[in-house]
């Protein structure tokens, strides 16, 4: 994604966040960590597990700034620059 930004000439519109130890589903906060999933595939009907993994801690702590980041964008980028108290800069 990041080399296709840069050819592209984009690369200042991507901001990569990296959170170690959270798996690979951020949820909303305070939702329950999902270590896994269950799911029926459409054709074969056959069940799936997709496994998420994570530490529970640094997952929550994933959710909370993601989160925040998230809301500062949608504000700047459907609103304009609005005066916000979420932050960019993380926690972490």
């Amino acid at each position: 994604m990041k080399a296709m930004m840069e050819r592209a000439g984009n690369s200042h519109l991507l901001t990569v966040l990296s959170y170690p130890n959270t798996g690979h589903l951020i949820e909303p906060p305070y939702t329950p960590h999902a270590r896994s999933s269950l799911f029926k595939d459409v054709i074969s009907h056959q069940k799936l597990m997709v496994l998420w993994g994570g530490q529970t801690l640094e997952h929550s702590r994933a959710q909370e700034d993601a989160w925040r980041k998230l809301l500062v964008f949608l504000r700047k980028n459907l609103y304009g620059d609005v005066k916000t108290r979420a932050s960019l800069v993380s926690n972490l």
